[in-house]
């Protein structure tokens, strides 16, 4: 089987959260496809509701030999490994009309491969990518030259338009 290069975003603004990405990042590279790259920590205010805590942000490279829906799979059992519970998340966002909340882990498929999806699923490339300085700049870090396949910007194209760079 071909190898497929994706770029997922992890983040988490649990109390441990640089600890918790670290620890995702050694489970993908375990479980999901081996890690080629891994940007620095970046640290952004949560993003669509109110948190006292930060975000830690990181972006990652990984090959895989997994299908888009395969990878997805494997993130989601991480992600409820490190202790994301998504009913208790709805209603949170329920009881504070907000459309987030605090999570100990989130993880992201920004790119795989050159491939487009969009269903009730998956999305990919990551929607709104171009509009979230969070998620850019360590997509940046990592893939500056990557061409978004929809939009045809690459992603260190896309962060200089929204940070005036």
């Amino acid at each position: 089987m071909s190898q497929t290069s994706v770029i997922l975003l992890l983040g988490s603004n649990d109390v441990d959260a640089a600890q918790i990405v670290e620890r995702a990042i050694a489970i993908l590279h375990n479980s999901v496809g081996e890690v080629v790259r891994c940007s620095a920590e970046y640290r952004s205010v949560a993003y669509g509701f109110t948190s006292e805590r930060e975000f830690v942000n990181r972006a990652v490279e990984i090959t895989t030999t997994a299908d888009a829906y395969e990878v997805l799979r494997r993130i989601n059992l991480i992600e409820a490994l490190l202790g994301r519970d998504r009913e208790v998340e709805n209603e949170v966002k329920s009881a504070k009309g907000e459309a987030y909340a605090s999570r100990p882990i989130d993880i992201d498929i920004i790119f795989y491969g050159e491939e487009t999806f969009a269903d009730e699923r998956l999305t990919i490339p990551y929607h709104f990518l171009d509009e979230r300085e969070y998620a850019l700049r360590p997509v940046a870090e990592i893939a500056p030259e990557r061409q978004h396949p929809a939009l045809e910007y690459t992603p260190r194209e896309m962060l200089r338009r929204i940070s005036n760079e």
